[in-house]
């Protein structure tokens, strides 16, 4: 763990913006941390683009092939069928099991205990806990290993300095971590993200970070994909002038495994005209690797620094026509998720009983087991889920 400031690689020296250029070529202004429980200030990284490669064409959505050693099978075995055992536990009851694919792990903050209890009342099969403000992604996988049905050992997450100050060797390490074999999916990667709620409701609305999805850290996160087979999440916000860049990206590398996270969670509206269900269809349509997560704010739930709604798949107090047609239409591409930290861990059996209520609810049953874990379940396995 390297602390609440994080580290600075390489020399320095100060730019012409009163800030600090780190040799990875990334700006800061100022140390700061985690939303919640560290201070945060100003933030702006920004990565330099470099040229396109090729694309390998693929349709359809087949069963992934996961480049792992050889010597990890037997353990990765005994994991996935720890997993099966416990989503099948709860179907046997009669019930619906959740795997939860997007949450931050912090050891020593999290209270593991009460979350496995909430789990187990909640059923919520599995999460997937990539650790935050560790010098690796050694907790989650800690955490598999006391809890071994529970949770999904996953790299680390990409919400904090160690990200932030340089995401390339991050990346490295992240790397190295899929190389044991021992993971299974990878974290969250910020590439560009506003305050959250609980920093604007501490008056810490200053934060502004911004990596560039097509620069040196999104190609080789791209690209870490494609190569190992394993699943990763971007927190991208919705703007219009951000789009055709993920959309180049995806062109790029059509065998990427992306879940960007938070479908419809649009924080300014007069920043986003052209997102809307079609334009989610059409993204689906052409990119076979995208995925969306479905942890989005309550209804009622307005962004402070807009003054908007930010859930826009919701009409009212239920689902919007138009969002659960596109759910529908498409169900292998949706999954659950929670957006669990510690600061709002008090919320975790709210959001999942939201989420099943304003949106699995409404569902047809067989896309309601597909978003609830079947599609989880194939991104982290590799395998369609099977009874």
């Amino acid at each position: 763990m390297q602390g609440k400031h994080g580290a600075q690689h390489g020399q320095s020296h100060n730019n012409n913006h009163g800030g600090i250029r780190t040799a990875a070529g990334f700006h800061h202004n100022n140390r700061a941390g985690w939303p919640g429980r560290y201070a945060m200030n100003r933030r702006k990284f920004l990565a330099h683009g470099v040229g396109p490669v090729s694309a390998v064409s693929i349709l359809g959505l087949p069963a992934i092939t996961l480049a792992q050693p050889a010597a990890s099978t037997a353990s990765r075995a005994t994991s996935i069928e720890s997993w099966r055992q416990r989503v099948q536990a709860i179907l046997n009851k009669g019930r619906m099991p959740i795997i939860d694919m997007q949450a931050t792990y912090v050891a020593g903050t999290t209270n593991i205990e009460r979350m496995v209890k909430w789990m187990d009342e909640l059923d919520v099969a599995q999460i997937a806990f990539a650790a935050a403000f560790a010098s690796d992604s050694e907790p989650s996988l800690e955490l598999h290993r006391k809890y071994p049905d529970h949770f999904i050992p996953t790299t680390s997450s990409g919400e904090f300095p160690r990200w932030w100050n340089n995401p390339l060797a991050f990346l490295n390490g992240v790397s190295n971590d899929l190389k044991t074999g021992n993971y299974f999916t990878m974290g969250e990667h910020e590439f560009r993200h506003y305050p959250s709620p609980e920093q604007v409701a501490a008056n810490n609305t200053a934060r502004d970070i911004t990596i560039a999805l097509d620069g040196p850290a999104g190609q080789r996160l791209f690209r870490l994909s494609e190569e190992t087979g394993t699943a990763f999440q971007i927190h991208y916000e919705i703007e219009d002038r951000l789009l055709p860049t993920l959309e180049d990206m995806l062109a790029r590398h059509p065998k990427a495994l992306v879940i960007w996270c938070h479908l419809g969670m649009i924080r300014y509206p007069d920043r986003a005209k052209n997102y809307s269900p079609d334009y989610v269809a059409s993204l689906i349509e052409r990119f076979p690797g995208l995925h969306f997560d479905l942890a989005v704010p309550p209804p009622e739930n307005v962004y402070r620094p807009s003054g908007a709604r930010d859930s826009t798949i919701y009409s009212g107090d239920r689902l919007a026509d138009k969002w659960l047609a596109l759910l529908e239409k498409f169900p292998d591409r949706f999954i659950a998720a929670s957006d669990y930290r510690p600061p709002v861990e008090h919320h975790y059996p709210a959001v999942i009983e939201r989420q099943r209520k304003l949106i699995l609810e409404p569902l047809g049953n067989a896309t309601r087991h597909k978003i609830a874990y079947a599609n989880a379940w194939r991104l982290v396995t590799g395998k369609p889920w099977s009874n």
